[in-house]
């Protein structure tokens, strides 16, 4: 499947077949955090489908931040439709320089965007200083379970069958190493969630 083909088939993807996910792992991150109230963040958002499960399930108000103005569109309708409107705010802005105050985030998710980050150090730096004491950040890539993924991996073979050789070069042992690099270069505690659904590194401040 050709690039422009993957960018034109996401939101379809992201709605119909990844769906499932999003509610699972917003409830693990509010489990495992405490944190169900202040702001939160949702980094490379796509449809913000993370960041209104967590509206949701909580009463933070959430910032859905992409770089892409398709994503912007899309993330405004679907808060709408998920009666979130009122605390799920689409942003337009990069990663490597984010437009808001130090310490000024509870809480920062972001599921699946980090493997295309072009400096990890710089925009691992910048969850750094928006992240509030306290506070916690869930980065990486996870399917909320075992049998989630598994599910996913089999519909995504048949739609698209490079797409688990793809997930796995994402996943890699070198792409891992960056990401644990990158967290140590911020100074912060951070622990790595590495199992059958996923994988996390979760920061602390």
């Amino acid at each position: 499947m050709k690039q422009d083909d993957k960018l034109h088939n996401f939101p379809d993807i992201a709605e119909n077949v990844f769906a499932p996910i999003y509610p699972v792992i917003a409830s693990d991150i509010i489990a495992s955090s405490g944190i169900k109230e202040g702001i939160c963040i949702d980094l490379g958002c796509g449809l913000a489908s993370l960041g209104i499960a967590l509206a949701e399930q909580t009463s933070l108000t959430v910032y859905a931040v992409d770089i892409s103005e398709k994503m912007y569109e899309l993330a405004t309708e679907k808060a709408s439709r998920h009666d979130v409107s009122d605390r799920l705010k689409p942003t337009l802005a990069d990663v490597h320089k984010l437009p808001f105050n130090d310490d000024f985030a509870n809480l920062i998710v972001s599921r699946g965007s980090v493997f295309f980050w072009n400096d990890l150090p710089v925009a691992f730096s910048e969850i750094a200083r928006i992240l509030a004491p306290g506070g916690e950040a869930w980065i990486g890539g996870g399917f909320g379970t075992a049998e989630l993924r598994q599910q996913i991996a089999k519909t995504m073979e048949e739609r698209d069958p490079g797409w688990q050789e793809g997930s796995k070069k994402r996943l890699s042992p070198e792409n891992k190493q960056a990401m644990k690099n990158a967290c140590v270069s911020t100074g912060l505690l951070f622990r790595v969630v590495d199992d059958g659904a996923g994988f996390w590194v979760v920061l602390n401040k």
